[in-house]
Order: C-alpha cells, then sequence, then structure tokens
C-alpha cells in the first residue's frame, strides 16, 4: 500500500503552536479572552431581559429536559459504534475515554479531544500500521461531509417551508458559495476514489463510518427540533426549523471555540430579528448551553474517576 503523509492530530498548525511558548500562552490567552467577551456581552443581554423573567419563561414539559439527556449521549454513542467498526471488538475504546474526548472538544478548541484520543489509543491499543492516524482523520472528515449534508437538507426543508430565502447578493456569486460549501464532500469523494492511497479504510468501512455519522446527525437535528417544540418558545414549527439550522450553522465553523455561547448570541439576535419573543428564546438557549457543559462535566469526570487514566 502506498504510504501516506501524516495527517494525524500531532501535525499541523495547532500542533505547531503548542511546540512554540509564545505560541502555547497565545492559544491560553485565546482560550480565556474569548470566552468572556462572549459572556460579558450575553450577561448583558440577558440582564436586560431580566434574570427573574428569564426563570419564569423555562419550560414546564419534563420531556423537554429528558431531551436534553438524549442529546448529549448521541454523539459518544456514535463515536462509539464508529471506532467499533474500524478497530473491531478488541480495540473499541471505552465509552468513559470517548467521554472525555468529547469534554475536551467542548472546554477546549475543536479537535483538542482528538489529540488526545490519539495519543491515548497510540499508547494502548494495538492496530495495523496506519490505521490509528487514517480512522481518526477520516473519521472526522466523514463526519464533516455528513454534516454538511444535513446543512443541505436544512436549506432545503426551510426553502420548501417558506422559512428561508436566498439573497439576491448570494444568487450573483452562488457558485462561490457552492464551491466553498462542497470542500468536505469533495474530500469525502476523494477518500472513496483514492482509496487505498489516501486512506487505510476499506470503501465498505467509509461507508459505513458515513452512514453512522449521518444517522447521528440526524438524530441529533431530531431532538434539539423537539427541544424548540416542548419548549414553547418558539410560535411555529417552520420557527423551530430556523433554529435547529442555526445551531447546526455555527457547530459546522472550523476551530472556533465556545460554539455553544456563539449559538446563544446569535439565537438572541436572530430572535429580535424575527420579532419573536426574546426572553424564552433566551432561556432555552441559556439551558441548551449550561446542560451541555454542566452534562460533559459531570458525566466525563466521573468517568475519568471510575477509570484510569
Amino acid at each position: 500500500m502506498t504510504e501516506a503523509p501524516d495527517l494525524g492530530p500531532e501535525s499541523g498548525l495547532l500542533a505547531r503552536l503548542t511546540a512554540n511558548p509564545g505560541g502555547r500562552r497565545a492559544l491560553q490567552l485565546l482560550r480565556w479572552i474569548i470566552p468572556i467577551v462572549l459572556l460579558v456581552l450575553i450577561g448583558r443581554r440577558l440582564a436586560e431581559l431580566g434574570w427573574r423573567q428569564i426563570w419564569i419563561a423555562r419550560p414546564g414539559n419534563i420531556g423537554f429536559y429528558l431531551l436534553l439527556v438524549m442529546q448529549f449521549f448521541l454523539q459518544p454513542f456514535g463515536d462509539y459504534f464508529v471506532y467499533r467498526g474500524l478497530w473491531g471488538t478488541a480495540n473499541t475504546p471505552p465509552m468513559a475515554v470517548i467521554l472525555r474526548k468529547r469534554l475536551l472538544n467542548t472546554f477546549m478548541l475543536d479537535y483538542s479531544g482528538e489529540a488526545f484520543f490519539y495519543f491515548w489509543a497510540q499508547a494502548r491499543l494495538k492496530l495495523a500500521p496506519g490505521m490509528l492516524v487514517h480512522a481518526i482523520k477520516d473519521s472526522n472528515l466523514l463526519s464533516g461531509g455528513a454534516g454538511l449534508v444535513m446543512v443541505y437538507l436544512m436549506v432545503l426543508a426551510l426553502l420548501a417551508s417558506g422559512g428561508l430565502t436566498i439573497p439576491a447578493a448570494l444568487n450573483v456569486h452562488s457558485w462561490i458559495f457552492a464551491l466553498a460549501g462542497t470542500v468536505p464532500l469533495i474530500l469525502c469523494a476523494g477518500l472513496v476514489l483514492g482509496h487505498r492511497t489516501l486512506t487505510a479504510l476499506s470503501r465498505a468501512q467509509i461507508a459505513a463510518t458515513f452512514a453512522i455519522h449521518f444517522i447521528r446527525s440526524l438524530l441529533v437535528l431530531a431532538v434539539e427540533f423537539g427541544l424548540w417544540e416542548l419548549s414553547g418558545a418558539l410560535p411555529t414549527a417552520v420557527a423551530c426549523l430556523q433554529f435547529v439550522a442555526l445551531r447546526l450553522v455555527v457547530t459546522r465553523l472550523p476551530l472556533v471555540p465556545n460554539k455553544d455561547l456563539i449559538f446563544v448570541g446569535a439565537g438572541i439576535a436572530a430572535a429580535g430579528l424575527a420579532n419573536v419573543s426574546v426572553t424564552p428564546v433566551a432561556t432555552v438557549l441559556v439551558i441548551l448551553a449550561a446542560a451541555d457543559l454542566i452534562l460533559a462535566a459531570t458525566v466525563a469526570s466521573v468517568a475519568w474517576l471510575g477509570q484510569d487514566a
């Protein structure tokens, strides 16, 4: 098999920055400054709405909170089945390790959890040559492709329901946006067509991994739609679909930390622009962001204590 370039998490811009003392300090400042600025801006907006009003506007449906917990576990279980399919049952990572990976991705920069996962697997698993690097790299690539397909489906659903109109400016340069938006799918197609020259995965493994990521993305969007419906914060199903789409777009932003805080700010702004009552929307946004952070910290910390690192 042709030796593929090493594209593991130990290479790239992030690794070069962390190897340099000045780069490490800059990353540390970035990790602190961005959330602080976002928290200040969001806190001021929430204070304007009134903390008591926000508390009163909290969802009362118990199903809302059950879906919150369900949503949290969809991604870890998806990763569990992906790596079980790629590495076999004997090398399936424990759920505790996958939860730690999710914790790092939640609290730090994107793919910091993947770097931890790579070094953990390198130290503990016995895999065929190239399978470690390519499984992690290509799983993330296929996840991006599946997520992009979901973006396309959401756009079509919003266009069909009247929840989205394409701006005239976008029509003029539509080919640029179409090209930029298809990059992950082009890379996924490259894996299939290039096959053994680009990856250690078989075509069957590529198809199965993409299918798992796609199903997981579909379930996440379905649960998020259910959360907005049960919250009662939005007046119509189309409005719920719009906020699901907004979060999907925010989560697709590459290498952006604290996406939950960005979504809170964007959601509050979107509610104001859509002439929707802002207080209940802000309440749901805060609950969504807080629940993800609390669940990630609690579940992963318990898993960390329950198993040797």
